[in-house]
């Protein structure tokens, strides 16, 4: 389940909110293209986090 918090309506929050929101789908992406070049799949929940590999 993912949950999402709403960015402000306008101004330099909204600016920031979306600079953020940009990186962080950079990094996902990132993340999981070496994951797949490793032949592995990136770990989505915490379940999956928690278990040592």
């Amino acid at each position: 389940m993912t949950r999402t918090i709403p960015a402000p309506a306008n101004g330099p929050d909204r600016e920031n909110a979306v600079a953020l929101h940009r990186l962080v789908r950079h990094l996902v992406a990132d993340g999981d293209a070496r994951a797949a070049k490793a032949g592995r799949r990136a770990r989505r929940t915490l379940s999956e986090m928690a278990t040592v590999r």
